[in-house]
């Protein structure tokens, strides 16, 4: 059902679709002749994309619809033709699986992508693979019996080596984060019992830089360990902040050094990762396989770098010598070829011109191997040793490279002269030895094949980081017996999403980290809804009785902010820590500035206006925000103040009609100093702001508020700002409806942080100018010829 209402919402949006042309179409003939299906399946051959905004190549798992036209509207997909992608050679061709038999006489020229169906396809395999339940999700679907059950595993002590500890104590953890890692350090030890650990991460309270710091003490305790999120972003945000710690506890001399121990997987586009930029690139696997390729090329690979490098310094007059020979020889055959009398003219370069070209060349090409070799090679197979040769031998690549930026245009510099004996001897001693120290082979295995490679990473990798849908892929085959799952954000992770990790081959124990009490899942369809389809194994598993760590100190918002959610929602159990509770931005920003860190702004007028989709939207909100976000620009362009705002609606056309209002004309202004981003707060999630002001758009005279009800989404919405939080809404609306809201209303005129937009002249100017546009394009669509007595009516 939920696949079904995903897919009729991407009809509603057809227009907006990717679209690829077809060029033709023929049925697939590798298929047996007795199979009722053959008439089903087709090879698709594709247009080239005519420009790179209008670039979709089908995937495998994509749903597709078949259409004579370019669809402009969900009838124009009348009659349907559904082609479900199971094949795609990257190169324009595509077979497809239809929905009903067609002929080739119809001239269907278009693709149109509608969904993708890997995901799904994944979950109901995972659900239906009764085989292969592990005795890990059947124990952890036990009720709790961890707190009265005592541990007599060898090693209960955890293993505190000086390595681990070391690493707690360089990130500078407080004691509730370093309680939860090493609580997670027992786990992994004990081998009695499989078992899953929660860590209950609120907003703000270092949830990721706790996970960061876990996966690092596993890659050093060499613990084969796959690292799940629920989305693309959720999973690079965690490989890059694990990048910073290992880093941070590096020697900078070869800081990217056993890099080739941690993995991430995935699709390169979906996790935005740059081809050439991205900090990720030194642990994508797709970026990995390809260096390693062309480091274990047979033919120019990292031996034949080296041995050309090493030769060409062994003799350089010779070499020289020969490319001299070489000109006069190309110049000569052309000059016979052409039936030239006169005299050959060889533009030939001097000596010190000939050896700076080529040996910057050849170096840069070894030294960027060694670096390729030290980050992308698992630590077993390249010793420390071995990366202190390679440093060396960078450095006295460097030397030379600099000797000859100095004197190699020298006129002396040649033969018999003392620079040129300075070269030789820095070459020869410096240079040479330390090239010749380094290992030319790898105790690897051949890897002639994109797939042997691809195996070679996983099998060697400890740390496996992937989105949950593409856990399926870290088969025993392809990465060898996983023994620990940790799953970040698992409280938006669907039950569903949960099992095929937990099916991985050889899983003894999983870490779970998320905060039940923000968004879980979306679900589309109300009846999945209802039956709890996007409740999480988290949540689950609290409800069945399973502890969970809390992390309580949170480092975001000031306490002004953060103390009606920590109340209201983990009964104060959540400190405030040091670098929150003093501001120097606050007292810049706040100095006469009429609202304070944490403020309601009533607005007394307005009406509820639906859209498309039938989401509401306020235009008088909208005219209110777009005074506040023209003010905050001023204050930060007057004070050169770099300040980050973010404008948060549950409904998404408020979204809309803020976007509509603001346009682009912050982002073409500020530069870096000012930065605004206005999104829906489920797509906040995650996120943080300098200041977030959050539209709440309803207004009615019975309080019914509807989305704003969901607890869960206002913790977030109200956990998102840094250092002020402003809530725009309708006073009477609000307190009518029994919610979080009026508790929050409440608490703003306890607290003397109650204010009327009416109050403030520019706002109250706002919104009388915009009740007079909307009172005026009503006049306007009245004709004055048609009211009652035509013209003398007035």
């Amino acid at each position: 059902m939920e696949a079904h209402t995903e897919l009729f919402s991407s009809f509603k949006s057809v227009s907006k679709s990717p679209v690829v042309q077809i060029r033709s179409m023929e049925t697939k003939m590798k298929q047996s002749s007795g199979s009722s299906s053959n008439k089903l399946v087709y090879d698709i051959t594709l247009k080239a994309a005519e420009g790179f905004s209008a670039k979709y190549q089908p995937k495998c798992g994509d749903l597709i619809a078949l259409t004579t036209e370019k669809p402009r509207r969900i009838t124009d997909l009348n009659p349907l033709l559904l082609g479900y992608v199971f094949s795609s050679d990257g190169d324009l061709k595509i077979s497809v699986h239809l929905s009903r038999s067609i002929s080739l006489v119809e001239n269907y020229r278009f693709g149109v992508f509608l969904m993708t169906l890997t995901t799904n396809t994944r979950i109901w395999n995972a659900l239906h693979n009764e085989a292969d339940i592990s005795t890990l999700i059947k124990s952890v679907l036990e009720a709790n019996t961890l707190g009265t059950e005592q541990c007599f595993c060898s090693g209960n002590d955890v293993e505190r080596s000086d390595l681990v500890l070391d690493i707690i104590r360089s990130t500078k953890l407080n004691s509730s984060q370093e309680a939860a890692i090493l609580g997670c350090l027992e786990t992994r030890n004990c081998i009695h019992k499989n078992s899953v650990k929660l860590i209950w991460g609120p907003p703000g309270t270092g949830k990721t830089k706790t996970v960061a710091t876990l996966l690092l003490s596993f890659l050093k305790l060499r613990c084969k360990t796959v690292v799940c999120a629920p989305t693309n972003t959720a999973i690079v945000q965690v490989a890059s902040r694990l990048l910073s710690v290992f880093k941070e506890n590096s020697s900078s001399e070869h800081a990217t050094y056993r890099l080739g121990n941690i993995v991430l997987s995935g699709n390169r586009d979906r996790m935005g990762i740059n081809k050439n930029d991205h900090v990720l690139l030194d642990v994508f696997l797709d970026e990995r396989i390809g260096k390693l390729g062309k480091l274990f090329s047979p033919f120019s690979g990292w031996m034949q770098r080296l041995d050309s490098l090493i030769q060409f310094l062994e003799n350089p007059e010779g070499k020289y010598e020969q490319h001299v020979y070489e000109l006069k020889e190309v110049e000569r055959v052309k000059e016979e070829a052409e039936n030239k009398k006169q005299e050959v003219v060889v533009n030939i370069p001097t000596f010190g011109e000939f050896v700076k070209k080529n040996f910057n060349s050849l170096s840069e090409e070894v030294e960027t191997s060694m670096v390729d070799l030290y980050t992308h090679l698992p630590k077993s197979y390249i010793s420390s040793q071995d990366v202190k040769k390679m440093i060396a031998s960078r450095q006295a690549l460097k030397r030379v490279r600099y000797f000859l930026q100095e004197n190699s245009s020298r006129v002396d510099f040649k033969e018999g002269n003392f620079k040129f004996d300075c070269f030789k001897r820095l070459i020869s001693v410096d240079c040479l030895e330390a090239l010749r120290l380094l290992p030319k082979r790898f105790e690897i295995p051949d890897m002639l094949e994109n797939e042997d490679i691809r195996k070679f990473c996983l099998q060697n990798a400890h740390i496996i980081l992937c989105t949950a849908s593409g856990a399926p892929e870290m088969n025993p085959e392809r990465t060898g017996n996983i023994e620990l799952l940790v799953v970040d954000e698992a409280a938006q992770l669907k039950e569903c999403e949960s099992v095929a990790a937990l099916q991985l081959q050889g899983l003894r124990h999983a870490i779970l980290i998320g905060d039940e009490f923000q968004l879980p899942a979306m679900v589309h369809n109300e009846m999945c809804e209802k039956a709890k389809f996007g409740r999480s194994l988290f949540e689950r598993l609290v409800l069945l009785g399973h502890s969970k760590h809390l992390l309580d100190v949170q480092y975001r918002m000031h306490p002004s902010i953060s103390r009606f959610p920590n109340k209201e929602f983990y009964g104060g159990r959540i400190k405030d820590a040091a670098n929150v509770q003093e501001s120097i931005y606050q007292k810049r920003f706040l100095q006469g500035n009429m609202f304070g860190s944490f403020s309601f702004i009533n607005v007394g007028h307005g009406k509820e206006e639906f859209g498309d989709g039938y989401s509401p939207k306020n235009m008088v909100e909208v005219a209110v925000i777009s005074e506040i976000i023209s003010n905050l620009f001023k204050v930060s362009s007057e004070r050169r103040m770099k300040m980050s705002v973010g404008v948060v609606s549950p409904y998404k056309g408020q979204v809309r009609a803020i976007q509509d209002r603001i346009g682009d004309k912050y982002s073409s202004l500020s530069g870096q100093l000012f930065t605004l981003n206005v999104r829906s707060v489920d797509g906040f999630q995650g996120g943080e702001e300098d200041i977030i002001i959050i539209s709440t758009v309803r207004i009615n005279g019975n309080g019914q508020v509807g989305f704003l009800n969901n607890r869960q989404r206002a913790n977030v919405a109200l956990t998102r700002a840094r250092h002020c939080l402003w809530v725009i809404g309708n006073e009477t609306t609000l307190a009518l409806s029994g919610s979080i809201w009026a508790k929050l209303i409440s608490e703003s005129r306890t607290r003397g942080c109650f204010y009327d937009a009416a109050d403030e002249k520019n706002l109250r100017d706002a919104m009388n100018e915009d009740l007079l546009e909307d009172v005026s394009s009503s006049f306007g669509s009245l004709s004055i010829r048609s009211g009652y007595g035509g013209r003398n009516a007035w």
